[in-house]
């Protein structure tokens, strides 16, 4: 433990949700900045120290600190990647990290700084933390910690699924393809913000290729949707993808599609690679 860090603990005395329980923790917090971590995360055991005596070398608006994701033992890198870390303009930040700090856990935010972004408009969004930093990282400097120093730990997708259809099943959709729902909006709503064209670019490809892989989960990872489910999903996609062919051809069959045919198409896939193993 670091000798300047001094624990606190807050119960609230009534379910906020997820967003107002991540805003309430900058009116409670007494310091410089605010690390939002979630509890099923894992740091490393050096980073906190590690993480203070860099943010004692610069004042900096955010910080986003690297992770690694365990699935089933396994360790595998965050979208980006791994690197030195690195001081940089604000507003290069969310396409050098490739929007990772969709994990609450990598973020840091100053506090004053997300005070004055009036973040109870995004109560609601499922993502606070990511829209905040969409409002601060337009000006200023922000740190990259890019050697990893947190662990995510995913159970298995189906299983999570399960997890967050229970704690925040919304509007019919579960949490996962909502949250995809919100990143697509996200990233159409980036123009009007003091990015650059690479920003913009990167968070549309990543939507885009994200389209398919979440219909594919959905459909594999839930047991029973209806009609109004899947159109619902049609709809919120085609407000941004009515333009583009791949959306018609690929991604708008596969949200029609009967879940047994994915099933059946994930047996088949298992036993053939079983047979050639």
């Amino acid at each position: 433990m670091h000798p300047s860090v001094c624990a606190r603990y807050f119960c609230n005395t009534s379910n906020i949700g997820y967003d107002g329980n991540v805003d309430m923790l900058f009116s409670h917090a007494l310091g410089k900045y605010v690390w939002t971590f979630s509890d099923d995360d894992i740091p490393a055991s050096n980073a906190l120290p590690y993480i203070i005596d860099l943010l004692c070398q610069k004042e900096v608006r955010f910080a986003f600190v690297n992770y690694r994701i365990s699935v089933g033992g396994e360790l595998l890198p965050s979208r980006f990647g791994e690197a030195a870390d690195r001081w940089c303009k604000s507003r290069d930040v969310l396409k050098s990290i490739r929007f990772s700090n969709s994990l609450i856990s990598s973020c840091i935010f100053d506090r004053q700084v997300w005070m004055g972004a009036t973040a109870k408009r995004f109560i609601g969004t499922l993502w606070i933390h990511f829209y905040v930093a969409r409002e601060i990282l337009q000006e200023g400097d922000s740190l990259i910690i890019g050697i990893p120093l947190i662990t995510m730990v995913q159970s298995g997708l189906e299983i999570s699924r399960n997890e967050k259809r229970i704690d925040t099943y919304y509007e019919g959709v579960d949490f996962y393809m909502l949250a995809h729902l919100k990143f697509v909006e996200y990233a159409h709503e980036l123009y009007r913000y003091n990015f650059d064209n690479d920003t913009i670019i990167e968070a549309h490809s990543l939507s885009k290729r994200e389209d398919i892989y979440q219909v594919v989960n959905f459909k594999l990872t839930t047991p029973r949707y209806s009609m109004k489910q899947l159109n619902k999903i049609w709809n919120e996609l085609a407000k941004y993808r009515k333009g583009e062919l791949q959306f018609f051809l690929f991604v708008t069959p596969l949200i029609f599609f009967p879940g047994w045919t994915f099933r059946l198409a994930r047996t088949l896939y298992r036993r053939i690679k079983q047979w050639f193993s």
